[in-house]
């Protein structure tokens, strides 16, 4: 099976716990499930656990109005009510004391109003260890400069530990606080320290070290920190030039931008799947402060992407405009997701314009190209897929062998074999072990019984690669059907029917093993199955045309 993969581009509680949060509480009667406190109760969690976060919190309300006492409900609707960003999150973070996240709501309130020296206090309050432990310096300190403690604000961060795993990040606000005081001499050794600190360059770091060495006059130091970064992160390179014009521009405007500044950096460092949610959290308190932090929106992307939210992943998207240094990066990842969605047709006149604003990249022609291809358009993929190469010249890289890869596909599917094969040997060429190439190549070569031996080959080396992707065992078994060693490829295609049980082309693939092995009734079950699991059209007519041959019904 050679499968095209996008390669190009880049809480739900248990019953009885939720249950146990009852105990408090009165059993009511009513008419109504959702009025009653166990009603609402239940139907807020039903709501939370399947990612409706309005509607959680609006249950959740109803059932602590029946039940005011019950802390664990309060603190359920209070972070139902943080995820759905309800004004009812202030009044419920008062009724929950000293707890972290309480504080920090109840903080950036205070915030809104420009009342920093009650939000040093509700910050002061935060545990000192935990997660949240770590954020505590950052958000006291921005809280105290606003409050005009500039100095203190300073001091709080330079005597915490260097080398504790917040470290270089305590020293890169601390530069930033005294450079948007004005302290320039304070300023620059902090920069430096926060410079050698960090173990890797990473956005933020490089927009506020690029910043302040551009409003020093340093321009061609500015520009090579910022080179540094995108070839360190190639997903950015194309916001580059965005960033090199806005070098100048301070990277934090006031002290509120620099508390959200800190719920970034705390949000970007919680990677593991248990940290989703207090994640979401963080990212929705700095983009209440700052909606303009496109960075937190690109990293609010991703989380959504990877809870299945992509839709919402998209709108966050849509709101970095152009102009914004970071607009050429949220297009492509935005194109990317409404491709998965069947709507990527919608992005191409944006990516359009992207390659028109930036004649070296290869990039958004190659999107542009995936999204045509995966509409099926491969005539329009394959001019798209060229004009990207084209870019890279003679001598393209070795990453370019994926674009390569693409057109391959391409010319395949418009009935060029002969450019197709040269394509997918050049691509090999790029990179000689790439398991995706020598999958395709070697299950063309099967499907037109060719060069079988070395079919086999190419296969077996890309499943060293990948021992256990599903489509690459099943193009083995197809290879050593067509080689006629039935027993053999009997025991591989049953291992891909394993890894790829809902795949009809799989299961179609070991109905011929079957037939081929003269068991006529375990074939024709096997082609029921398949015809069951809904093939596009194309495999659905093969899959018929199979069983006409053979004189097999598949209800018979």
């Amino acid at each position: 099976m050679a499968p095209g993969p996008k390669i190009l581009r880049r809480a739900a509680l248990s019953l009885a716990l939720l249950l146990s949060a009852c105990a408090g509480g009165r059993a009511e009667t009513g008419p109504s499930p959702t009025t009653s406190l166990y009603g609402a109760f239940m139907a807020g969690n039903y709501a939370a656990a399947t990612g409706h976060e309005a509607e959680a919190a609006n249950f959740f309300a109803t059932a602590i109005a029946r039940d005011p006492a019950n802390r664990d409900l309060l603190r359920r609707g209070f972070i139902a009510a943080l995820l759905a960003r309800s004004p009812e999150r202030i009044a419920l973070a008062k009724r929950l004391g000293n707890d972290p996240l309480a504080l920090m709501v109840r903080a950036n309130a205070a915030l809104e109003t420009g009342n920093y020296a009650a939000a040093a206090q509700d910050f002061a309050a935060m545990p000192k260890f935990g997660v949240t432990g770590l954020v505590r310096p950052l958000l006291l300190a921005w809280a105290e400069a606003g409050a005009g403690k500039t100095g203190t604000a300073i001091a709080g961060l330079t005597r915490l530990d260097a080398a504790a795993p917040f470290g270089p990040v305590y020293a890169l606000n601390a530069a930033l606080i005294a450079d948007f005081a004005g302290r320039e001499a304070e300023a620059a050794p902090l920069y430096r320290i926060a410079e050698r600190a960090f173990p890797a360059p990473n956005l933020r770091l490089a927009q506020a070290l690029a910043s302040w060495q551009a409003r020093q006059g340093n321009t061609e130091s500015a520009y090579a920190v910022l080179v540094h970064m995108a070839a360190s992160h190639p997903d950015l390179d194309l916001a580059l030039p965005a960033l090199e014009r806005n070098a100048a521009k301070p990277m934090i405007g006031s002290a509120r931008d620099g508390v959200a500044e800190a719920y970034l950096t705390l949000a970007g460092s919680l990677g593991q799947p248990a940290q989703a949610l207090l994640r979401k959290i963080l990212l929705g308190f700095a983009l209440e402060l700052r909606p303009d932090l496109s960075a937190a929106r690109l990293l609010q992307a991703n989380l959504d992407v990877s809870l299945g939210k992509r839709a919402s992943a998209a709108a966050t998207l849509a709101a970095i405009k152009p102009g914004d240094p970071l607009h050429a990066p949220a297009v492509m990842q935005r194109a990317e997701i409404l491709d998965g969605l069947g709507k990527g047709a919608t992005m191409l006149p944006a990516l359009a314009a992207l390659a028109k604003s930036h004649p070296h990249s290869a990039a958004p022609l190659t999107l542009a190209g995936d999204i045509e291809r995966d509409a099926k358009h491969y005539a329009a993929a394959r001019a798209l897929y060229s004009r990207a190469l084209a870019r890279l010249g003679p001598n393209p890289p070795g990453s370019a062998w994926a674009i390569i890869y693409g057109r391959a596909i391409t010319e395949d599917k418009l009935n060029d074999w002969p450019q197709a094969d040269a394509d997918l040997h050049r691509a090999l060429a790029l990179d000689p072990g790439q398991p995706f190439v020598l999958n395709y190549l070697g299950y063309s070569y099967a499907l037109r019984g060719i060069h079988l031996a070395h079919a086999q080959k190419m296969i077996e080396q890309a499943l060293q690669v990948d021992p256990n992707e599903g489509a690459i065992i099943d193009s083995l078994g197809y290879t050593l059907l067509r080689r006629g060693k039935i027993a053999h490829a009997m025991r591989v295609q049953i291992r891909a029917v394993q890894r790829a049980p809902d795949d009809a082309e799989v299961n179609a693939h070991l109905a011929d093993i079957f037939y081929a092995a003269g068991d006529r009734l375990a074939a024709r079950n096997q082609w029921a199955r398949a015809l069951a699991l809904h093939p596009d059209p194309a495999e659905k007519a093969k899959i018929e045309a199979a069983l006409k041959r053979h004189g097999i019904e598949a209800g018979s």
